[in-house]
């Protein structure tokens, strides 16, 4: 019988294949002990009445004849010294051989699943369905008892599907490590997840970059991004989105494994710098893209002596942006432009000491945009032995009054 109160290492977790993010997030809740047991039939009762006001859930008869397949497929969870309300329910259905082929092949109905698909008390399943989790709290306290009912049926692991009920619920889960079934098994459902056993440690991060755009081929992908967000998702006109400002201004291009991901950009005024255009492409939104593109803009406007930074968020997004310290403006209204509402929003920045300024050594000031740290092409090599360039500038290059020139 699976009851316990948790203190589990989580060993046939770990050998499945959740990302980086899930990792951390146990780390951190992993003070959060729970007491996983066989709910009596009144608690089952009381339970499934909580849960039913905000999720769909199958007939409680349906429940009832999955837990007499297997009485620890239904379990509720509860931590020591927690009000009663604060309990939860997880539901994992162990998959025997004949279920794993049904839910492989399209055959599995999670509303009215066969019982004859259940793996017997105690049997090692050769598939685990993610039929329920209702945690109140936050979703370190969901992902923490999650984990803890799914190791006891992890003695060797197996794969693990879940079901997308929404668009959000897909990103969050693909976060996670979950990826779409129908790319493993072509014939499953398309609303099906699975997380494989594919590794004994935390998934690798994707490795992400952000540099200022100094070619036209960095500028033409961080156009490619733009496109593909504010034109093919938030349907801005062309003119909109290109609007005369993107060559007196200064762009970022940030990279994913080295595909062009997201971008940002940054004008220039004579008291404040305006941050604009942030953008990353859908399929690398589960990344940190967004926020190191926005430090990346950041930094580089504090280093030009910028102490006020300006900017529109979406009515939608102002917490982002608060993550970095912009603010509302206050009085300000909201205001439209593109069919959408934005906020005025404001970052003031502390003084810095690395300023560009014409304090800074001349060489310094040559260097390329944002790259003042690292010597710059005039001072790569020598050219006082340039001979050629030197006979080319006494012949051809007229000085004032005769003026030497030469260096």
């Amino acid at each position: 019988m699976l009851q316990e109160l948790t203190t589990s290492n989580r060993l046939g977790v770990r050998r499945l294949g959740f990302s980086s993010k899930i990792w951390k997030c146990l780390e951190r809740s992993d003070r959060q002990k729970f007491n996983l047991y066989r709910p009596s039939s009144d608690e089952l009762d009381q339970m499934l009445a909580v849960a039913r006001n905000s999720m769909m859930l199958a007939d409680s008869g349906i429940i009832r004849g999955i837990i007499a397949a297997n009485p620890d497929s239904v379990r509720i969870a509860s931590q020591p010294g927690t009000a009663q309300e604060d309990r939860g329910i997880v539901a994992l259905l162990p998959l025997n051989a004949e279920g794993t082929d049904a839910i492989i092949n399209g055959r599995f109905n999670s509303a009215a699943p066969d019982t004859t698909w259940i793996s017997d008390p105690g049997e090692q399943p050769s598939a685990i369905y993610v039929w329920l989790i209702y945690m109140p709290g936050s979703f370190g306290r969901m992902l923490t008892a999650f984990a803890d009912a799914l190791e006891p049926f992890l003695q060797t692991p197996v794969p693990v599907f879940s079901k997308a009920v929404s668009a959000h619920s897909r990103r969050l889960q693909q976060t996670s490590g979950f990826i779409d079934a129908q790319s493993i098994y072509p014939s499953c459902s398309s609303d099906l997840l699975v997380v494989l056993p594919e590794r004994l440690e935390p998934a690798p991060k994707a490795k992400c970059e952000v540099t200022v755009a100094r070619s036209i081929e960095d500028v033409f992908q961080v156009f490619s991004v733009r496109s593909a967000t504010y034109i093919a998702e938030q349907f801005c006109l062309y003119s909109e989105e290109f609007d005369g400002n993107d060559f007196c201004s200064t762009h970022w291009l940030g990279k994913v494994d080295g595909d062009a991901a997201g971008c940002i950009r940054a004008r220039f005024f004579g008291e404040f710098a305006k941050i604009e255009r942030l953008a990353v492409r859908a399929e690398y939104r589960n990344s940190r893209l967004a926020y190191q593109l926005v430090r990346a803009a950041v930094e580089h406007c504090r280093k030009k002596g910028y102490r006020t930074l300006y900017g529109h968020s979406r009515l939608d997004l102002q917490r982002f942006w608060q993550v970095f310290g912009f603010r509302p403006i206050e009085d300000r209204p909201p205001i439209a432009f593109a069919n959408v509402k934005y906020v005025e929003m404001r970052l003031d920045l502390a003084p810095a000491n690395d300023v560009i300024s014409l304090a800074s050594d001349p060489m310094h000031i040559l260097r390329p945009e944002g790259a003042w740290d690292r010597p710059g092409p005039f001072e790569a090599t020598p050219t006082a032995d340039n001979s050629l360039r030197q006979q080319l500038l006494e012949q051809r290059t007229r000085t004032v009054k005769k003026t030497a020139i030469l260096a």
